[in-house]
């Protein structure tokens, strides 16, 4: 068989342009190491972000679109949409809190009333022209 030296087990130490190239590769390795630990604690840090925030009610206090309404347990909720005099609904349409009347007013205009529940009034009063 075939006896191994030990002139061949020591290693042979590099010449100064592949030690330069070496160390070049090693720096390299760190800095990829280091920036893609950064990313990662980034992605991890947006996700416990994420699930540890709550999600903030509009400034004037109504929903946000789509979003649902608390109902309480023990009673339906119950609210009056004072709808102006003489008008005629022609639809009704519902987002979240908010009941949208689409009809005729008494003087004839098309008008769009929208009656917020959470706020218990009339939110927006719109009136319709076609042109």
């Amino acid at each position: 068989m075939t006896k191994v030296s030990d002139d061949d087990l020591d290693e042979k130490p590099l010449d100064p342009e592949m030690e330069k190239v070496r160390r070049k590769m090693v720096r390299l390795l760190a800095v990829s190491i280091g920036v893609m630990f950064i990313g990662l604690m980034a992605v991890l840090g947006a996700i416990v972000y994420k699930f540890t925030q709550r999600d903030v009610a509009p400034a004037d206090g109504g929903l946000v679109a789509g979003s649902a309404m608390t109902v309480p347990s023990d009673a339906p909720l119950e609210a009056v949409a004072a709808l102006p005099a003489g008008f005629v609904i022609e639809s009704v349409s519902l987002d979240g809190a908010r009941v949208g009347f689409f009809g005729r007013a008494e003087d004839g205009s098309r008008r769009l009333i929208i009656h917020d529940v959470s706020l218990g009034r009339i939110v927006a009063d719109v009136v319709v022209i076609s042109r």
